[in-house]
């Protein structure tokens, strides 16, 4: 009877169990599809990058040398390996130390009125002059032309006078309006350093009110522009200040005409840049610097190259933007720089890159079946990670295998209706649930077959010892957990391929757009796999009324401040960008690690993770070995999370993985032969003490 009331309930759970992984295996293919059949194709396929100078410092470095024009210099720069110059809007200032205008206050000219001889006379045509207003003057009709019509445009109210010899401009400027307002671009120095083979990249300034005529005007004279590489702006939010739609669609408009893309500038996130790339199908290419106040930690120039290299391989990097060193002497300081240029260049292009003109990435989109497909996957999973914590709290006579079945149901049904409404959440939210999934349940999945008991361990030296301990070094029981640790690796990297393949869009390639959760997928995998772990022992109410009644000692509560402080240290060194300060030390064993192995592995999971786990599967999950536990989760925690880094090409996150996989499976070789080592040693020492205490009781 017991037999055939069974037999249900069996047939019901393997059927449950193999459409699991008939799922799993369909949404595996479909990323496979996707990762290498989709977004591999694309990323080789985008392999060039731009090098820019700064264009205040290049003529910086010409006004210094009397002998050198700025053609000239630029002439030397493109020699050297740059391809490209970046150039900010000019502020009333930069037009005046460039020698292109005359700016005087209306008191600067009543008092040149009234005491320079020979000013008199020449001022009389300048209308009532006001003291608070700004007089400009300049000799070329070009420049006048773009300031006036500039300040007509952004609403400053010009004024056109003469002056003998000059073109004049009399306008209310505030203090701040003449140290923020973007005044047009020095288009004969620029078609100079273009008639060399350079691009040119503007980062526009800030203006308000952002109105549709002042647009116009201003990408009027953007267009003039030789060369022009793409769009950039200058201040932490794009013109309008980013939040209000209507702006967003007309500043689109007013930068579709220019066919050129957007410019973003890496760890300067510009509020309104994702939302203006997305109206112009995410065209868009991304810089990097050395920011000015990071130019002293970067003073040696192979640990800046390394940085470059770093940015341009693993960081869909397309333009590195050279800021130059010692500027402080301009004149002596430019053979330095052109010989920092051909560095750069030289250290890309021996990372396999092309130095030239760089494309936006090249547009693809995944079909909605497709991804679909993908993300019944993490459904399945989620739904197995579910029924296998339940199992201790629904006992083994009457498992309800049915609602298992009917909630697998129920979520592929959601995510059909979130991707078909709400696309963009949809995969992010399904992607955070992959990277706490599969982890926790490859884990699971991998000690599930033995049995704990909280009471075996007893606080007896011999009772730390497991029993191959005793006997030695047993190959087959380190084979064993090996295959397990390849296992539960193989596992969390399927998991991985359906978070990156839901995640493959470029507006994540091009980190428009992000990967949402990253505290959540890296702390809640070790709340929530400890928890079932202590569902699974027997006495487990037992087991925590005696820890808590248990009497605190120093060393306990020692232990626990380590492992609080590195769980503290671990979080904050978490995300996309992480707070935890790297230290000087740290940044060396990276760039050595980086030059040896091409791709670095990740600290985290090959130094710790990774050995723990395999210490972890040598001496068995016994609820005593929890700290190993959560030690060892941390490596596929990370092994996880190393693809929702959507920016970093995929074969590089691939390498990086196995590169953590097998130095960390080494490692943890050495750790369990040397706790083996310690072991056996401290149960001599007590077996030492056992005999003297013995013979000290006899007659």
């Amino acid at each position: 009877m017991n037999n055939s009331a069974s037999k249900p309930g069996q047939t019901l759970q393997s059927a449950f169990l193999w459409l699991t992984v008939v799922v799993l295996l369909v949404s595996f293919f479909c990323a496979l599809w996707i990762n290498f059949g989709i977004r591999l194709p694309t990323e080789a396929g985008d392999r060039t990058v731009g090098l820019l100078v700064d264009y205040d410092e290049l003529k910086r470095i010409a006004d210094s040398n009397p002998d050198i024009s700025f053609a000239d210099m630029a002439r030397k720069a493109v020699v050297a390996g740059a391809t490209g110059l970046v150039v900010r809007e000019r502020l009333l200032a930069d037009w005046e130390i460039s020698g292109d205008i005359l700016s005087f206050t209306g008191a600067e000219l009543l008092f040149y009125q009234t005491n320079a001889a020979g000013v008199s006379s020449a001022a009389r045509a300048v209308p009532e002059i006001v003291p608070d207003r700004t007089y400009i003057l300049t000799g070329d009709r070009r420049i006048y032309e773009q300031l006036f019509s500039q300040l007509e445009a952004k609403r400053r109210y010009p004024e056109a006078f003469d002056y003998p010899g000059y073109l004049g401009i009399a306008v209310h400027l505030s203090s701040g309006e003449r140290a923020t307002l973007g005044l047009g671009f020095p288009l004969a120095q620029l078609e100079a350093a273009a008639a060399e083979g350079m691009q040119i990249l503007p980062r526009l300034r800030n203006w308000e009110p952002v109105r549709e005529d002042s647009l116009a005007v201003v990408f009027d004279w953007t267009a003039k522009i030789p060369n022009l590489a793409g769009i950039g702006f200058n201040d932490m939010t794009v013109p309008g200040g980013g939040a209000d739609p209507i702006i967003q669609d007309r500043l689109a408009e007013a930068i579709r005409p220019l066919g050129k893309p957007l410019i973003s500038f890496e760890f300067y996130d510009q509020t309104g840049l994702a939302g203006l790339a997305g109206r112009l199908n995410d065209r868009v290419l991304r810089a990097h610097a050395i920011a000015e106040n990071e130019l002293r930690r970067y003073a040696n120039v192979r640990d800046a190259m390394d940085r470059f290299n770093l940015a341009a391989t693993e960081r869909n990097i397309r333009y590195i933007y050279l800021r130059f060193y010692g500027l402080e002497n301009p004149a002596a300081s430019m053979m330095s720089n052109m010989d920092l240029i051909t560095a750069v260049r030289d250290g890309l292009a021996g990372e396999g890159l092309i130095v030239g003109y760089p494309e936006v990435l090249a547009p693809f989109s995944v079909s909605l079946p497709l991804r679909y497909l993908t993300g019944m996957g993490v459904v399945a999973a989620g739904v197995w990670l579910l029924a296998t914590g339940a199992a201790p709290l629904l006992g083994r006579k009457r498992k309800p295998v049915l609602v298992f079945i009917l909630l697998f149901m129920a979520g592929c049904a959601l995510w059909a209706m979130l991707l078909l409404f709400v696309s963009a959440l949809a995969v992010k939210l399904l992607a955070l649930a992959g990277a706490i999934v599969f982890p926790s349940l490859g884990l699971l999945l991998a000690i599930q077959g033995e049995k704990r008991d909280a009471d075996s361990v007893s606080s007896g030296i011999a009772a730390a010892v497991p029993p191959q301990a005793s006997a030695g070094f047993r190959s087959g029981d380190l084979l064993r957990a090996i295959r397990a640790y390849l296992f539960l690796s193989a596992f969390t990297l399927a998991g991985a391929m359906m978070m990156s393949a839901l995640l493959a869009a470029p507006s994540f390639m091009l980190k428009l757009d992000s990967f949402v959760g990253v505290k959540i997928a890296h702390i809640l995998p070790l709340l929530l796999v400890p928890f079932v772990c202590w569902l699974r022992e027997p006495e487990r109410y037992s087991l925590l009324t005696r820890t808590v009644r248990a009497k605190v000692q120093f060393w306990q509560l020692a232990a626990f401040l380590l492992m609080l402080a590195g769980l503290a240290i671990y979080i904050l060194r978490t995300g996309n960008e992480s707070l935890g300060a790297v230290s000087e030390l740290e940044m060396q064993v990276r760039q050595y690690l980086d030059r040896i192995l091409s791709v670095r592995p990740r600290t985290k999971e090959f130094l710790v993770g990774h050995p723990a786990m395999l210490v972890l599967l040598y001496f068995g999950s016994r609820f005593s070995m929890l700290p190993v536990l959560v030690v060892g989760l941390i490596g596929q925690i990370s092994l996880i999370n190393t693809y929702a880094h959507i920016h970093t090409p995929l074969w590089i996150s691939l390498t990086r993985s196995l590169h953590g996989i097998w130095i960390g499976m080494i490692l943890g070789v050495i750790a369990v032969w040397v706790l083996l080592w310690i072991l056996r040693l401290i149960r001599r020492i007590g077996m030492r003490y056992e005999e003297r205490g013995e013979d000290s009781a006899l007659p």
